[in-house]
């Protein structure tokens, strides 16, 4: 069921259903995709969407937006020297949980962030961080913000979003002086808000460029297109990869990395079925960026295509030709996988999937 909220009680019964956080005097911006549009969805626990004026957005958000402690973020290592299932947390006022640590600069680092409703037990983190240390010698932390994103209203996690960021961001810098860490070396990987969260830190980072951000179905609800500063964009990281699954939903539609890619069309994912929010398409981003991590790159390679319309034709989209006069392109290259794209893959690609794992073909 979709409720829409158009005048008179209504708008009111909304206002009591989100107005539980201590508000802010600070200004906060507008965010949404489309500033054109007159009424935003918000999701909601039950699988439903809240529909909002747009002009309620920036009095909302200031409603909901509280700091939220960097104590309440966790920063968590996992490494195979590590013989805790609990990992080694590491503590940005605490020098010594750094240096005491099984972090070493020389292994690369890996960076997992989680979205709305998650934690680091839940599975996206799990098994992302599993697969990695299954298959390589890495460093894996796993930034745990669900003091926050636990939150039953999705208003007040997009508000903890830049918190986050801006910890992590402290973070790495704490790392690259104290322990001699590569930016180079780092990949962030972020589904959801978590995409958001990685942007964040790629642009308050003061000690060097990130390599790689790998962005998973970034949110969409209460985002902007224009409002780069307060988003994941293409300019955070050396390269920024999005993978988008349920675009113009729970996630952008929108190219908004150095490459794009949309499997299946990048809105709805085969074997989902009908789902009003999305859910399931939103989690496949994860799902196949796990299995693209175990996969080889031949079953990974994705067509660069023209246009975001040619993507979402019903038939095979036309690939895109080199154009000799100018930079040349690879007109297929692996999504996801290990190590990135970077310095290979940019513009929009397509590629279709399966409906069940194993997805890739």
């Amino acid at each position: 069921m979709v409720k829409y909220l158009l005048s008179g009680v209504i708008p009111i019964l909304l206002v009591v259903s989100v107005q539980c956080v201590i508000g802010s005097s600070s200004p906060v911006p507008l965010f949404l995709e489309n500033e054109l549009e007159e009424w935003v969805r918000i999701p909601t626990l039950v699988g439903e969407w809240i529909w909002t004026h747009r002009r309620s957005i920036g009095v909302m958000m200031k409603q909901h937006q509280k700091s939220l402690p960097s104590s309440d973020i966790e920063f968590v290592l996992y490494t195979r020297r590590d013989t805790s299932d609990e990992g080694h947390r590491l503590e940005l006022e605490n020098e010594e949980s750094l240096l005491s640590s099984n972090f070493n600069p020389v292994r690369p680092t890996r960076i997992i962030v989680h979205g709305w409703q998650s934690s680091k037990s839940s599975p996206i983190a799990e098994s992302i961080r599993d697969t990695y240390l299954l298959l390589w010698d890495y460093n894996v932390i796993v930034v745990d913000w669900s003091a926050c994103s636990m939150h039953w209203n999705y208003v007040r996690a997009v508000g903890c979003v830049p918190d986050v960021g801006q910890s992590l961001a402290l973070l790495l810098d704490a790392l690259q002086k104290q322990m001699g860490l590569l930016m180079e070396d780092v990949y962030i990987i972020g589904h959801s808000l978590g995409a958001h969260i990685a942007g964040i830190a790629g642009k308050t980072i003061q000690s060097g460029l990130l390599h790689t951000i790998i962005a998973l179905d970034p949110a969409l609800p209460l985002f902007s297109i224009r409002q780069q500063e307060n988003r994941i964009g293409h300019q955070d990281a050396m390269y920024v990869e999005v993978i988008h699954t349920n675009g113009g939903l729970l996630g952008f539609l929108h190219p908004i990395g150095t490459a794009d890619f949309y499997p299946n069309g990048g809105s709805h994912q085969p074997g989902c079925g009908f789902n009003v929010v999305g859910l399931c398409s939103h989690s496949r981003a994860w799902e196949l960026f796990v299995e693209s991590l175990l996969e080889p790159e031949e079953k990974l390679l994705a067509s660069r295509v023209e246009s975001l319309d040619a993507i979402q034709q019903e038939t095979e989209p036309p690939v895109l030709k080199s154009d000799p006069d100018s930079h040349p392109m690879v007109e297929r290259v692996k999504m996801g996988g290990e190590p990135s794209s970077a310095g290979q893959a940019r513009g929009l690609y397509s590629i279709t999937t399966r409906d069940k794992s194993p997805f890739f073909r």
